[in-house]
C-alpha cells in the first residue's frame, strides 16, 4: 500500500480542526479492535467506510486507503486482513507527517 511514513499535503484551513480529527480517529480505531475481538463485521464495515470518506475529505489519502481496505476485508469477513489493516492505520496515525498547503 505505502512505506511509513508518509507525507501528506492538508489544506492549510484545516489546522485547527487536526487535533480533533485524530482524537476521533484514534476513537474509531479503538472501536474497530473491539469490534474484531466480537466479529462484528457489519459495524467494521460502517467504521471502515468512515475512515474512508473522512480520510478523503480532509486530503488524507493514506488513510482513505486504509478505510476502504478495512471495509473491503470487513464485507468479506477476513478477520487477518482486518487486523493487519487496522495495525497498518495505528502505525500511519502515529507517524503521518503534515505539510500544510494554500488551496
Amino acid at each position: 500500500m505505502f512505506d511509513f511514513p508518509i507525507v501528506e499535503y492538508i489544506d492549510s484551513g484545516l489546522e485547527d480542526l487536526l487535533g480533533r480529527f485524530f482524537e476521533l480517529s484514534r476513537m474509531d480505531l479503538d472501536t474497530m479492535r473491539a469490534a474484531a475481538d466480537k466479529r462484528d463485521f457489519d459495524t467494521l464495515v460502517r467504521l471502515g467506510h468512515t475512515v474512508r470518506g473522512t480520510g478523503h475529505g480532509y486530503g488524507f489519502t493514506g488513510m482513505g486507503e486504509l478505510g476502504g481496505a478495512i471495509e473491503q476485508a470487513a464485507l468479506g469477513r477476513d478477520l487477518e486482513a482486518l487486523n493487519s489493516h487496522m495495525d497498518r492505520m495505528d502505525q500511519y496515525l502515529s507517524t503521518v507527517r503534515i505539510e500544510f498547503i494554500d488551496k
